[in-house]
């Protein structure tokens, strides 16, 4: 299950000691979430140019932090992997799981207005979000912010939201019955799912070995996303009755992002998207379509007219990432 780092609670604090108390507490805190089962925190695509860059303390920014000989190092290196692989949390992503037309979220802290980004994602995805502890506002298993947004009626609407939160081990413990009953709900989600998947997606083929990435999808708001996906382009290839088939007309119909894999791509890691088109067939999968960092990839046979899936599930690795 996702998570979200509020970048409100990157604020300055009294002390270079003080800086190493909460970076320490934040890593262990990461720590603690992970081994309960939450494994990827995503960070606002905006946070992360300025984050080493601010100031924690007077000329003491994270950067200094990290060179710091007084620190852990098994802490340094704990955080350095938080901030080198945390998937971003981009504006498109969040405009896609929002169903409010300009949708804005901000925050009140100490008289100050300020707009915020993890917190709101956190709100929008229906998950919980971690912070810093900077600030006694933080020290909460629940934080409030206004959403501001136009409704059907281009009305501006302005209403209080309630959003999971922690920043300490300890607060964490207070959600621990919350995500336990979330994570056999979703895990039912995604085994009723798969044994209904011809009712769900008739035109459609799904490869047996999909039951294993259904089953650890995990997340309610992603499973929705990838549901409402595959039911659209279910749609379009019971349309698919003749001639060759083409990514950039399904695309144009249906909406989805969809495109084929780069050559290089191809070439370096072919066998990764090599799945099952047939009973006893496995051929490269290049074609793909793109629901934020989730990919849903898929085989089009000319001479039956059935379109293969063949994986579902996180972004692949592709050539540029080298």
């Amino acid at each position: 299950m996702v998570y979200m780092f509020n970048e409100l609670s990157v604020s300055p604090v009294v002390s270079q000691e003080e800086v190493g108390r909460v970076m320490e507490t934040f890593v262990t805190t990461y720590i603690a979430a992970k081994d309960a089962g939450l494994k990827e925190l995503r960070i606002h695509e905006k946070t992360i140019p300025h984050l080493y860059q601010l100031n924690l303390h007077d000329n003491y920014n994270l950067d200094h932090w990290l060179q710091d000989k007084r620190i852990k190092k098994d802490i340094r290196d704990e955080f350095l992997g938080i901030v080198t692989t945390a998937p971003l949390v981009k504006e498109s992503d969040a405009e896609q799981a929002d169903s409010d037309s300009r949708s804005e979220f901000f925050k009140n802290l100490d008289g100050n207005k300020k707009q915020v980004w993890g917190l709101g994602a956190a709100w929008l995805y229906d998950t919980i979000s971690v912070s810093l502890f900077t600030h006694s506002e933080w020290d909460k298993s629940t934080i409030q912010i206004d959403h501001y947004y136009l409704n059907d009626q281009a009305e501006s609407v302005n209403v209080s939201r309630e959003v999971r939160h922690f920043s300490s081990a300890e607060n964490f413990v207070t959600h621990l019955g919350w995500y336990q009953q979330r994570q056999r709900d979703d895990l039912q989600k995604s085994k009723d799912l798969w044994q209904k998947r011809a009712d769900f997606f008739p035109n459609l083929i799904l490869n047996p070995e999909l039951e294993k990435q259904f089953a650890t999808l995990g997340d309610s708001r992603e499973l929705t996303k990838i549901i409402d996906g595959l039911r659209t382009f279910d749609t379009y290839a019971g349309q698919w009755k003749s001639g060759g088939f083409s990514y950039e007309d399904a695309a144009a119909k249906t909406g989805l992002r969809m495109s084929p894999e780069s050559d290089s791509t191809l070439r370096k890691f072919g066998s990764s998207r090599k799945f099952r088109a047939a009973k006893s067939t496995k051929v490269i999968f290049s074609l793909h379509i793109k629901l934020g960092d989730t990919r849903i990839y898929y085989y089009p046979d000319g001479d039956s007219k059935k379109i293969y899936i063949g994986y579902v599930g996180k972004h692949l690795r592709i050539a540029s990432q080298d």
